[in-house]
C-alpha cells in the first residue's frame, strides 16, 4: 500500500511538473525545457515502479530526457517551447491514462501541439495540415473502437473484453499514427519538409510512434487473441520494414532518411505484436514479448539520437551538407547506427535477432497455411535489415567520418551512443530465460536462448560479443600495422560526378536495378513528396472516373433504378434495427 500511495503522487507531481514547463515557456524557453527535463526523469522514476508497462514508461522518460535537454542547450524561441512541452504532455496523459476518455483527451493534445510545432516552422502549408488530416483519420478510428468497447463493458474504464472488433478498429487507428503502410506518409512527410527541429523530430519519431505502439499493446491486453489480426499485422509490418528500409536507403534528404529508418522500426515492432497474437505457444509468446520490449527500447533511443545529430549538420541533402566532425560525434553517431543496422553488440542487435528467431520459430510451430506468413514476414526483414545497414553507413560516413575536424561537440550524442551495448547487456534483464554453454565456454546465465514448446531453437550472448569484438580488433589492428590509404578514381554509380563520392552515388547502383519499383528515370529529378501527392492526385483521378461511370450508369433518372434503390434501403434499415 505504500508504495501504490508513493506512486500515486509520484504520478501527480510528474504531471504537474510537465504543466509547469507548460506555463513556464511564455517567460522562459530555457526554464521550460529544464522543468520539462526534471519531469521526464521523474517519469522515468515512475516507470520503475510500474508493471506490465514498465519499458514503455521509462523509454519514452529517457526520450524526452534527452530531447528536452538538447533544447535547453540550444534552443531559445518561446513559442517552440510552448508547444514542444505541450506535445510532451499529450504523450504523457496517454500513456497514464485509466479510461478511454483520458486515453483520447492526450492523444488530441498531442496531435494539435505536434501539428503547432510543424505549423509554427512551416516551409509550406502542405506537411502540417496532411500530419493533421492523418492525425484526426487516427483519431477518428481509435473513436469506433472505444465506442464498441464501451457498448460491451457500459464504462470508460479499461475492462477485459469479449469481442476482437475494437481491437481490429483501435489498431489500424494506431498505425496511422506509427506510419505503417500505407499511411506511411504521416511520419516521413513533416519531418523531412516541414523543417521540424532536431528535439521535436526525436519526439515524432521516437515517443509519438511508441505511443501508437502502447495503444495497440493496450488492448491486445484487453482483448482475446485473434491469430487472423496476427498474420496480417506481421505481413503489414514486414512489408513496411522492406520497403522503409529500401527508401532510406535510397533517400538522400538527411532527415528523410531517418524518418524511412523510423518507418522500418515501426515495421519490425508491428511485426513483433503480430507474432503475440498469432502464436499459442506460451514458452513462444514470452520470447516475442521480449524481442518486442528489446525493439522498443533499441528504435526509441537510437533514432532520439541520430536526429539530435542532425542539430549539428546544416543542410538537408547528404550530398551537400557541411559540417564539422568532432570525436563525440563519430563514436556517438557509429555506435547509434550500429544499433540501427541490427549489429552487436548494441541493443539493435539484440532485437532484430531475437525477431528473427520469433519468425522462424513461429513458422516451425504454427499449423497449416498461418505458418507460412512468419517464413515469409522473414524473409522480407532479413532483406530490409540488409538495406538499413547500408542506409546507416551513408549517414554515418557523410555526417561524421569524412567531414573536416572542428571544435569538440556531441556529447549528448556520445552518452546515447554508449548507452546501445550497455543496453544490450541489460536486456538480460528482460530475458524470460537464461542459460550456459560449458562447452564453448560460456559461463552460467550468460546466454540468452530462444525456444519454444517443441525445444530449443537457438541463442546469444551480447555479453561474450562485447568482450570478444574489442580483443579481436585490437589484434587485427596490431597485426596491420598503420593505416595505409590509397587514392583511386572515384566510381560514384553512375550519377555524373565522377570527381566526387557522394551520397547520392553510393545508393545509386539500387535505384537503377530497382528502377522498376522505385519509378527512377533518367534526368528526372522526384522527391519523396511528389510521390505522395502523384499517388493522391491518381487516387482523386480513379474516384471521379468511378463517380462518371456509376452515376450514368445507375443514376440515369430510370425509375425501375430509383425502385430498386428504396427496396434495398428499406431492407437494409430493418436489418439495422433489428440486429
Amino acid at each position: 500500500m505504500y508504495l501504490q500511495i508513493d506512486k500515486f503522487y509520484l504520478e501527480i507531481v510528474t504531471l504537474l511538473t510537465m504543466i509547469t514547463a507548460l506555463a513556464l515557456s511564455l517567460w522562459s524557453a530555457r526554464a521550460s525545457h529544464v522543468v520539462a527535463a526534471i519531469s521526464s526523469s521523474l517519469f522515468i522514476l515512475y516507470g520503475l515502479y510500474s508493471g506490465e508497462f514498465r519499458v514503455f514508461y521509462v523509454v519514452s522518460g529517457l526520450v524526452w530526457l534527452f530531447s528536452s535537454t538538447f533544447s535547453a542547450l540550444h534552443d531559445r524561441e518561446r513559442w517552440y517551447s510552448l508547444t514542444f512541452s505541450g506535445t510532451l504532455l499529450g504523450i504523457m496523459i496517454t500513456l497514464l491514462s485509466q479510461n478511454y476518455l483520458e486515453f483520447l483527451t492526450g492523444w488530441e493534445l498531442m496531435t494539435l501541439f505536434a501539428y503547432a510545432s510543424i505549423g509554427v516552422y512551416r516551409r509550406e502549408w502542405r506537411p502540417g495540415y496532411t500530419f493533421l488530416a492523418f492525425g484526426e483519420v487516427s483519431t477518428v478510428l481509435l473513436i469506433a473502437g472505444f465506442i464498441l468497447a464501451y457498448q460491451e463493458t457500459g464504462t470508460f474504464l479499461f475492462h477485459t473484453l469479449t469481442d476482437t472488433l475494437p481491437l481490429w478498429f483501435t489498431t489500424f487507428g494506431f498505425t496511422v499514427k506509427m506510419g505503417i503502410f500505407p499511411f506511411l506518409v504521416v511520419e516521413w512527410l513533416p519531418i523531412a519538409h516541414g523543417n521540424a527541429k532536431p528535439s521535436l523530430s526525436s519526439v515524432l519519431s521516437a515517443s509519438m510512434t511508441l505511443a501508437g505502439v502502447y495503444g495497440i499493446y493496450k488492448m491486445m491486453s484487453l482483448c482475446p487473441q485473434t491469430q487472423a489480426l496476427g498474420g496480417v499485422l506481421i505481413l503489414i509490418g514486414a512489408f513496411s520494414v522492406l520497403f522503409g528500409a529500401l527508401y532510406s536507403y535510397v533517400s538522400d534528404h538527411m532527415k528523410g532518411m531517418l524518418a524511412f529508418s523510423t518507418i522500418e522500426n515501426n515495421g519490425a515492432i508491428l511485426t513483433a505484436l503480430g507474432s503475440l497474437e498469432l502464436s499459442a505457444d506460451p514458452v513462444l509468446k514470452a520470447f516475442a514479448q521480449f524481442s518486442l520490449m528489446v525493439y522498443v527500447v533499441a528504435h526509441s533511443l537510437a533514432k532520439t539520437g541520430l536526429f539530435l545529430v542532425t542539430g549539428y549538420v546544416h543542410g538537408e541533402s547528404m550530398s551537400t551538407l557541411s559540417t564539422e566532425r568532432s570525436f563525440s560525434l563519430e563514436i556517438g553517431t557509429t555506435l547509434l547506427t550500429a544499433s540501427m543496422s541490427g549489429l552487436l553488440p548494441t541493443v539493435g542487435g539484440v532485437a532484430v535477432w531475437s525477431l528473427l528467431e520469433t519468425l522462424f520459430m513461429e513458422s516451425i510451430s504454427v499449423r497449416g497455411i498461418l505458418g507460412l506468413i512468419p517464413l515469409l514476414a522473414g524473409v522480407m526483414v532479413g532483406m530490409g535489415e540488409g538495406f538499413a545497414t547500408g542506409a546507416m553507413a551513408r549517414f554515418t560516413s557523410f555526417t561524421s567520418l569524412v567531414r573536416p575536424r572542428g571544435g569538440e561537440r556531441g556529447r549528448l550524442v556520445l552518452l546515447i551512443g554508449v548507452l546501445m551495448p550497455v543496453l544490450a547487456l541489460l536486456s538480460y534483464l528482460l530475458s524470460p530465460e537464461m542459460a550456459g554453454a560449458a562447452s564453448l565456454g560460456m559461463f552460467s546465465n550468460s546466454l540468452i536462448p530462444s525456444g519454444y514448446s517443441g525445444g530449443s531453437f537457438g541463442g546469444i550472448s551480447p555479453l561474450y560479443v562485447l568482450i570478444i569484438l574489442p580483443i579481436l580488433s585490437l589484434i587485427t589492428y596490431l597485426a596491420s600495422g598503420r593505416r595505409r590509404v590509397r587514392t583511386v578514381d572515384p566510381w560514384d554509380n553512375g550519377s555524373g560526378r565522377r570527381l566526387t563520392y557522394t551520397s547520392f552515388g553510393m545508393a545509386n547502383n539500387i535505384r537503377l536495378m530497382l528502377r522498376f519499383v522505385l519509378r527512377t528515370r533518367k534526368g528526372a529529378v522526384e522527391t519523396s513528396a511528389d510521390v505522395f501527392w502523384r499517388a493522391i492526385l491518381q487516387l482523386v483521378r480513379g474516384y471521379v472516373r468511378f463517380s462518371r461511370a456509376f452515376s450514368r450508369a445507375y443514376m440515369n433518372s430510370s425509375i425501375s433504378w430509383y425502385m430498386i434503390y428504396m427496396i434495398l434501403a428499406f431492407i437494409v434499415v430493418i436489418l439495422v434495427v433489428f440486429l
